[in-house]
């Protein structure tokens, strides 16, 4: 290269390198200006601005843990059986509809009897002549004209008529079919002129003075379970509505193969009968246990984020995050466990502009202008 170019090139050099310089002079020296014109005019205007955030809080309660079982049941009744006769026969008359409570030995169908009343009539007529045949004979026998072996056959013919007249009468008895125990019967096809046999479903018969519905529960309350523990339990004809009970009998063994355990509780039939329960349904039956203690929050107090749940503690009037597992809610409280004890108060309004450590103020104290002030915005 020629050296009147090198000389150029030396020159530009220089030119770029000291206007680079007066450049970076000149801002440094403008900065410190303006700082120190800010400085100076705002001395006093940020105090305005570093005030404490205002907050609503509550205090952190105690509250038993509400351990529950929920399982679906079936309602059975304590007897429920089908009627049937116990001989075949023409129905005469049915004494019963469908829904009707009968009570103990109350007729339902009468069977035609004709052959059983003229039995019935002939073996009291039978009856009669033995007695007769008897008297004579023991007359005989006590003026000693009539041999003893004579005397035991009167007595002998006597009994076998008595046996013949319970015989007919039983016959007769079985002709009118009758409720074996308190109930309501059910639906019935027979008619009258109707041939039934002893095969033959009079209709059924269920004593609903009494409910009973048989559920499981997992294994791991087995030891928890006791007879008379109250239960609940809500039908689907009406869930709104629910039965009280109480557990009335336990299994003795836990199904190997499910890891349940069955257990029998008692309904309140009255209560089960005023919606419509019946023997057959499914319900859903609740059982409650004793749960341990456990610290309640507000609802409103719980954040998440994506290492899980907190709230915002207060702890000498400063922002705190407390981590948190949520256990159960309970009506707009949650149980939750933590670090957090009963009487510690945790924000519930004005979350969103808390920090860890922030300065806080309540929100009634900053309204009556005793601690914080009231142009505070947040810090």
């Amino acid at each position: 290269m020629p050296l009147w170019k090198q000389i150029l090139l030396c020159l530009v050099v220089a030119v770029l390198a000291a206007g680079g310089w007066y450049a970076f002079q000149h801002r440094e020296s403008s900065a410190g200006g303006a700082s120190a014109s800010s400085g100076g005019s705002g001395g006093g205007g940020g105090r305005g601005l570093g005030g404490p955030t205002l907050v609503v809080t509550e205090a952190v309660e105690s509250q038993v843990e509400n351990d529950q079982v929920r399982s679906v049941g079936t309602v059975k009744v304590p007897r429920s059986i089908k009627i049937y006769p116990q001989v075949s026969a023409v129905v005469n008359e049915v004494l019963f509809k469908a829904g009707d409570k009968v009570v103990k030995d109350q007729p339902l169908v009468r069977l035609d009897d004709s052959d059983q009343r003229v039995a019935l009539d002939l073996a009291n007529v039978a009856l009669k002549d033995a007695r007769s045949a008897l008297d004579r004979a023991q007359k005989l026998s006590a003026s000693r004209n009539l041999a003893l072996s004579a005397l035991e056959d009167a007595q002998s013919v006597e009994r076998k008529a008595q046996i013949a007249v319970l015989g007919a009468q039983i016959a007769l008895d079985r002709r009118t079919i009758t409720a074996p125990f308190d109930g309501v019967v059910g639906l019935s096809d027979l008619a009258v002129g109707d041939f039934i046999t002893s095969s033959t479903v009079v209709t059924t018969l269920d004593d609903v003075s009494t409910l009973m519905v048989t559920f499981l529960v997992p294994e791991r309350y087995a030891g928890r379970v006791a007879e008379g523990q109250a239960v609940t339990a809500t039908a689907a004809s009406k869930p709104d509505a629910t039965i009280s009970g109480k557990v009335t009998s336990i299994d003795t063994r836990i199904d190997p193969t499910a890891r349940t355990l069955k257990v029998e509780a008692e309904l309140d039939a009255a209560a089960a009968g005023a919606i419509g329960v019946k023997p057959g349904m499914s319900v859903v039956v609740a059982l409650g246990f004793e749960g341990q203690p456990r610290v309640a929050v507000s609802a409103l107090s719980i954040q998440w984020d994506r290492t899980g749940s907190y709230v915002w503690a207060v702890v000498d009037d400063v922002a705190k995050r407390m981590p948190i597992s949520v256990l159960e809610r309970q009506s707009g409280r949650v149980l939750v466990s933590g670090d957090l004890k009963a009487g510690d108060r945790v924000v519930v309004e004005g979350l969103q502009r808390l920090r860890e450590g922030a300065k806080v103020a309540e929100f009634a104290t900053a309204a009556t202008g005793s601690k914080a002030p009231a142009t505070a915005t947040g810090g």
